[in-house]
């Protein structure tokens, strides 16, 4: 039997993300997210742009929408 290496390939995702401040302000963002499939979950993707979104808008902020889909035509 012989050890086969396999190469993950990561894929571009594009990201759009609605979220509420705690004031109250309501903003769409968007952009791109490699991941790699079968290391990276839909789950762990949406926590690393999570924490993103947190940066930027600070921790009192809720999802109101979010997609997460492959980057291609």
């Amino acid at each position: 039997m012989t050890a086969q290496t396999e190469t993950a390939t990561a894929v571009t995702y594009h990201w759009i993300a609605t979220v509420q401040t705690g004031r109250g302000q309501i903003a769409t963002d968007d952009g791109p997210v490699t991941a790699v499939p079968g290391v990276h979950t839909h789950t762990s993707t949406y926590q690393a742009i999570h924490a993103n979104l947190a940066e930027k808008y600070g921790p009192n902020f809720v999802v109101l929408f979010f997609s997460l889909t492959p980057d291609q035509l």
